[in-house]
């Protein structure tokens, strides 16, 4: 059981709790110990199994924490939290999801109002009914409207890292098998989408029935839904579906690409095929009924005179006419990061030391950080002012001074107000090496409003990048409705950087508007927003959007060494 699956059961246990009006204190005790555990580099898995005496060594967690941790490894669940979900239906967990509708609005529509569904809430509120109550009104009644159309519109879909995680430990399993000879993901993972509706793997096997029941009896796997010859459909414990599909070497190729996808792509090769005389499916090229080609991927490319098309570029958006000039970009990798400019630490809401946070970054074999917390507007997080992020930058300098082939840039993430104006006087951000502008608070402002936020925030000349630019986070709320045309064109004019969060909550920008900001020359720089130092490790998930925005390493900042990077740091230099 990974260490994320045993958090999020804590994080619904407390939102449970909270619905329910439990103690502050018992709930922040399950929310610490879901992110001690989120931040753990080891399994606390295996700490439970074979040695449960060092969970209580664990920042956070006490005996009774350390109790329902052994519990949950042994058992897959905790019954205090089964209990929970029999009191309270899934969907009142749900409207958290919508911003500004927080635990105790929740519980009054829940015990109050007899509110049990989105179904439910979305007829109270086109009613009126909600509007009517004390402490609701018709700003928030109008807020849970739009916040029920995103969720209906999220649907099912999970974030990448979430899928992506499910999906490498049954491909890891199932490759195990001696009567396995290939196995791949395909479909909207492989491509590396933000989000994703279900999985797919394709396998070759000698033994497809073996393939099959060693899926059936997978720890991951709840039911399955359907099973044939060669495909089956399961549903995971986390309610993802997955299709295993077991295809013959020779068609292996043209099933892997066949089940990529994506659609669009998919046309445009069968329509190259039909150009050249041949029939493309998931079997393979044919020539009336003779299999051209099949066997590999590039093989098939090859046949259609066409290079390999990373999967990460098959969207039909610019790969096709790239591949036929031969100038698809050399996209970027994660080796090639040599920074994290983005990341915070116990100063505000992190969980590490300025210490443990460039050390975690010297493993990774970075040459430079920002530690970058977070400025006085974000109270939640105990926001720096004046006076302490100064006392903070003189702490970074101490450990600079002990820490040696790592550049610590002193850095901070600067709110851009709702008026416009910065969270921290001028003279203060031009004391850092480093300020990320960003977008918390407001996000909801009409898009000329909020447009002109992004747009001072360029136009500063101690702002060096603008950080998680529309505010957005995935399947749980949408960005600010920014005129994207006008922030790009500032930026590329101001010579102000832009970042992809590679947290996969955020990963924002997103790909289309990061292949834009190629277009213009505005440098990205991929950053983790890193929490803790396993937070560190989301660095991936930044490198695949910006793969999927056909991004090089030339146009990522932080590939550049240390001497190369120093001489973007500011604008005003």
């Amino acid at each position: 059981m990974q260490n994320s699956e045993i958090a999020r059961q804590f994080e619904e246990l407390a939102d449970l709790l909270e619905i329910q009006g439990a103690n502050p204190f018992r709930l922040r005790a399950y929310r610490n110990a879901a992110r001690t555990i989120s931040g753990l580099s080891d399994s606390i898995q295996d700490i439970a199994r074979n040695s449960p005496n060092e969970l209580q060594e664990l920042p956070g967690i006490g005996k009774d924490l350390a109790e329902k941790i052994v519990t949950i490894v042994e058992t897959a669940t905790l019954p205090q939290l089964e209990e929970l979900k029999e009191e309270i239906p899934a969907d009142v967990v749900r409207m958290l999801d919508i911003p500004g509708i927080g635990p105790k609005k929740v519980a009054f529509l829940f015990k109050e109002l007899s509110i049990r569904s989105l179904d439910d809430l979305k007829a109270a509120a086109e009613n009126g009914v909600i509007a009517e109550q004390k402490g609701f009104g018709k700003k928030t009644e109008q807020i849970i409207l739009e916040g029920l159309e995103h969720l209906s519109q999220a649907g099912n879909r999970v974030r990448l890292a979430d899928a992506k995680a499910l999906s490498d430990e049954i491909i890891h399993d199932l490759g195990e098998l001696d009567s396995v000879q290939n196995i791949s993901e395909a479909g909207s993972c492989r491509r590396r989408k933000e989000s994703v509706g279900d999985l797919d793997i394709l396998v070759t096997s000698s033994r497809p029935n073996e393939v099959m029941d060693a899926l059936q009896n997978h720890e991951l796997v709840k039911a399955v839904l359907a099973r044939g010859e060669t495909k089956q459909r399961v549903r995971l414990n986390s309610g993802l579906e997955l299709d295993l599909r077991v295809v013959p070497e020779e068609s292996y190729g043209a099933a892997l690409l066949y089940f990529t996808g994506s659609k669009e792509h998919n046309i445009v090769l069968r329509r190259r095929s039909q150009d050249r005389g041949l029939k493309l499916n998931e079997y393979g090229l044919f020539r009336d009924d003779t299999l051209v080609s099949g066997k590999t991927e590039e093989d098939v490319y090859q046949t259609l005179d066409l290079p390999w098309i990373p999967p990460e570029l098959r969207e039909n958006r610019m790969e096709f006419a790239a591949a036929e000039k031969n100038e698809l970009p050399e996209l970027i990798e994660l080796k090639q990061i040599r920074g994290d400019l983005h990341m915070h630490t116990t100063a505000t809401d992190g969980t590490a030391s300025i210490l443990e946070m460039a050390e975690g970054a010297k493993a990774k074999g970075y040459q430079y950080i920002a530690i970058t917390d977070h400025s006085k507007r974000v109270t939640m997080a105990n926001g720096l002012d004046a006076k302490r992020l100064r006392a903070h930058w003189k702490a970074i300098e101490k450990v600079q001074e002990k820490v040696s082939d790592i550049q610590i840039l002193k850095g901070i993430e600067c709110d851009i107000l709702e008026d416009g104006s910065m969270d921290l006087p001028d003279d203060v951000l031009a004391e850092a090496d480093w300020v990320i502008a960003v977008l918390h608070y407001g996000l909801k402002q009409p898009q000329k409003q909020v447009t002109q936020r992004l747009l001072n925030a360029i136009q500063n000349p101690h702002v060096s990048i603008i950080g998680h630019l529309t505010g957005r986070l995935i399947g749980k709320r949408p960005g600010a409705d920014i005129n994207y045309g006008e922030v790009l064109k500032a930026a590329a004019d101001h010579g102000t950087m832009l970042e992809i969060n590679a947290h996969p909550l955020r990963l924002d920008i997103d790909d289309i508007h990061a292949a834009k900001a190629k277009e213009l020359g505005i440098p990205i720089v991929i950053n983790t927003d890193a929490h803790s130092v396993r937070g560190l490790d989301v660095m991936q998930y930044g490198v695949y959007q910006a793969r999927r925005a056909g991004l090089t390493k030339q146009e990522v900042a932080n590939t550049r060494t240390w001497n190369q990077f120093r001489k973007l740091l500011k604008k005003s230099h």
